[in-house]
């Protein structure tokens, strides 16, 4: 799957750098103390110690679901449907009468990314799951406390911040929060309320 490969090139990219960084100080020292019995080029040498000096580690994106999907779910973490928080958002899906089939489902590190993916999509509603995906998608600052569970807009598409559900397997008095925001959801999109 394409996330399992980009996050796979991700965990190689840090370790490279950081083995690059590692033999790059170790030179360094070899230099200082006036070892000089490895060979290698200037240029060589150059590359060496320039390595990631004053560049940071581009974020990546991951996403899954269908390109068409009318709802689109920015999850601040990128777990998505893995793990226990993974589990409770299938649940909360589930009783939306949704799955995880319907729904495209991205990370929020890369937000010129997301941007870019939001208008290829064009879906019907955004879901920020968690503090960084609302703050970054909606470019503000306050706390997810304070806009969760209010409809926002993006490029004219409806936005509903809430919790993620890794905070709520840690404070579960918050699920009645994300479920009456989970309902104006529903009820934007016309999906039935069974609860």
């Amino acid at each position: 799957m394409k996330t399992g490969v980009q996050k796979e090139a991700s965990v190689i990219k840090t370790e490279f750098n950081q083995i690059l960084k590692d033999f790059s100080e170790y030179l360094h020292v070899q230099k200082q103390t006036g070892n000089t019995f490895l060979n290698i080029s200037k240029d060589s040498q150059d590359l060496i110690n320039g390595w990631g000096a004053n560049s940071q580690i581009k974020d990546f994106f991951f996403f899954e679901g269908p390109q068409t999907a009318s709802i689109f779910i920015i999850d601040s973490e990128g777990a998505f449907f893995k793990g226990k928080s993974g589990g409770l958002l299938k649940k909360i899906l589930r009783a939306m009468t949704l799955s995880p089939e319907m729904v495209f489902i991205c990370n929020a590190d890369d937000i010129q990314a997301v941007s870019q993916k939001i208008s290829a999509i064009s879906p019907e509603i955004i879901i920020t799951l968690g503090e960084k995906a609302g703050q970054s998608l909606l470019n503000i600052k306050m706390p997810l406390e304070q806009i969760q569970g209010k409809f926002y807009e993006y490029d004219g598409i409806k936005v509903m911040p809430t919790f993620h559900p890794s905070l709520l397997l840690e404070q579960p008095d918050h699920k009645r929060q994300v479920w009456d925001a989970m309902k104006h959801v529903m009820e934007y999109l016309g999906l039935k309320d069974d609860s």
